[in-house]
């Protein structure tokens, strides 16, 4: 399950979940290798080259959302736009390192590419329909026979004064069903969270042999779109 987000498989499953969450999922497959977060980089555009302030700020996944929305491929300006870890900023000293306008403009027009070619994502956002944790257990325990769910954790952490806690602990079937019942689709990724086959722990002998978060989005992007009317 470890093949990219942007493989034509994965690709299709991801345009029948919802445009927001195939945006974030492959937008942050392309992110992360710059350690740039889709939520905290913003795409700022002044009001002209000459300086007279910045016209629009975006956060890198806003701005994604929005190309993809009108089905259409960004062409930015050098030295009109660029990408800042604030808001409004224009400041060199708050400029991303590491990611260069061009290279996120080629990672937009890829993601708009992957999700507008037909069939084009359905921009509408699709409903959880009415579904119990058994349909939820029963739909991961379909795709992938040989795990025992009841010994999936998902375990998410914090960092408080500097050291690693877990935060919060539940078998994958309960945490998938917590947020499909609030109309959400969850995305798994990232060192904040680990899959582990014992509850509350952080300890790596208990890391699940089998799984990672990623492999659980496989899992998530493979059984949600039944979920949904």
């Amino acid at each position: 399950m470890s093949d990219s987000f942007f493989a034509s498989s994965n690709v299709k499953l991801l345009k029948n979940i919802r445009a927001d969450f195939a945006v974030e999922v492959l937008l942050t497959e392309r992110l992360q290798g710059f350690g740039v977060s889709p939520f905290n980089a913003y795409i700022n555009t002044l009001v002209d080259i000459l300086g007279g302030g910045v016209e629009s700020s975006r956060t890198l996944f806003e701005e994604t959302m929005e190309w993809v929305k009108r089905e259409q491929y960004p062409n930015y300006v050098q030295n009109l736009s660029d990408i800042f870890i604030r808001r409004f900023s224009f400041d060199s000293k708050e400029k991303v390192i590491g990611l260069e306008l061009l290279g996120f403009e080629k990672i937009v027009i890829e993601i708009v590419r992957a999700l507008t070619t037909e069939p084009s994502i359905n921009l509408a956002k699709r409903s959880v329909r009415s579904l119990g944790l058994e349909d939820v257990r029963g739909a991961l325990e379909r795709s992938v026979t040989d795990i025992n769910f009841d010994e999936v954790y998902i375990t998410s952490f914090i960092i408080e004064n500097g050291e690693r806690k877990v935060f919060k602990s539940r078998r994958l079937a309960d945490d998938l069903f917590e947020s499909l019942r609030h109309d959400e689709i969850p995305y798994y990724h990232g060192d904040h969270s680990g899959v582990y086959t014992v509850a509350h722990s952080a300890e790596e002998d208990h890391l699940h042999p089998q799984l990672t978060p990623r492999d659980i989005t496989h899992l998530v992007i493979e059984i949600v779109p039944d979920f949904l009317i």
